[in-house]
């Protein structure tokens, strides 16, 4: 749906209306993870973002191969994933890799709090171990990427 507001229908409402709508404008839209995954909390979607293909086409344009390859194996196998998928293909620093991801992910939304990825564990788990997971619309977006559908 779209609605148009010219300036004078925006000024002939009240105040506490015109920042209500102003505030819905200039809100970052919050990434839907669906319904969630076992292991993981609202709080564990709460910075992660939703990529569109236009921003993963953007996102890749700056990936290293490793990178490439690890994001793969999202698209392939997610959008829930074992962590020991990434060291199966070769990813032996999963932090290092999360960390590449998080700052490519920032750069592309503009958002410096924003995540590609969920984690269901960020306290008690070792390398290799535990769950990552990205929203259904960037699984979608990485699955039309590497034109897995």
């Amino acid at each position: 749906m779209m609605i148009v507001l010219t300036k004078e229908d925006f000024t002939s409402f009240s105040p506490s209306t015109r920042a209500e709508i102003l505030a819905v404008l200039t809100s970052k839209p919050k990434a839907n993870p669906g319904q969630l995954p076992t292991g993981f909390t609202e709080e564990d979607f709460e910075s992660v973002v939703d990529l569109t293909p236009g921003q993963i086409e953007e996102f890749m344009a700056g990936c290293s191969d490793k990178t490439i390859a690890g994001l793969k194996v999202f698209a392939e196998h997610g959008p829930v994933i074992q962590a020991k998928l990434l060291t199966a293909i070769g990813i032996e620093k999963i932090g290092h890799f999360q960390g590449r991801v998080t700052q490519r992910t920032r750069t592309i939304t503009g958002d410096d709090n924003a995540f590609l990825f969920a984690w269901d564990n960020w306290e008690e788990v070792g390398e290799g171990e535990g769950q990552y997971a990205v929203t259904p619309t960037t699984f979608r977006s990485l699955r039309i990427y590497f034109e897995l559908d």
